[in-house]
């Protein structure tokens, strides 16, 4: 009979301890979630950030390369129809590039540290490109 009250009291010992390890257990989990969700607003806020002063910037550039465009237009029209065929479909072809290059980054969603930072690169030299293809233009013009 002893041995069992002995077994009984141990048993009950053990659930007591299990019981109360985790309630801590479950204390420091909630605390490393609230971590967790704090750094991924904060991850958020500073993506926020840097997206709005790409896409500021990058807005720019097609800007200017749009205002280089429509300026190489201006100067073609004043010059032979020679030099008008040779250059009309790159200049069109620019054209189109730098509008897609637009749609490009009105559509795009983030999707990640690793995809934000290869679009980001990838339409960087993208719009680097048409510019220096337009500024070629306006050399091979003059």
């Amino acid at each position: 009979m002893k041995n069992k009250y002995f077994i009984l009291a141990v048993f009950l010992l053990i659930a007591g301890s299990v019981f109360t390890g985790c309630e801590n257990n479950r204390e420091d989990a909630k605390e490393e979630v609230k971590q967790a969700n704090q750094a991924m607003i904060e991850a958020q806020a500073q993506f926020e950030k840097e997206w709005q002063q790409f896409k500021n910037d990058a807005e720019l550039k097609i800007e200017a390369n749009q205002k280089k465009i429509d300026d190489f237009k201006v100067a073609m029209k004043a010059t032979s129809n020679k030099f008008k065929d040779k250059y009309e479909n790159e200049v069109l072809t620019l054209e189109q590039n730098n509008i897609e290059l637009k749609k490009k980054l009105n559509v795009y969603k983030y999707e990640g540290k690793d995809n934000w930072e290869n679009f980001k690169q990838e339409f960087s030299n993208d719009i680097d490109s048409i510019g220096n293809a337009i500024t070629g233009l306006f050399k091979e013009k003059d």
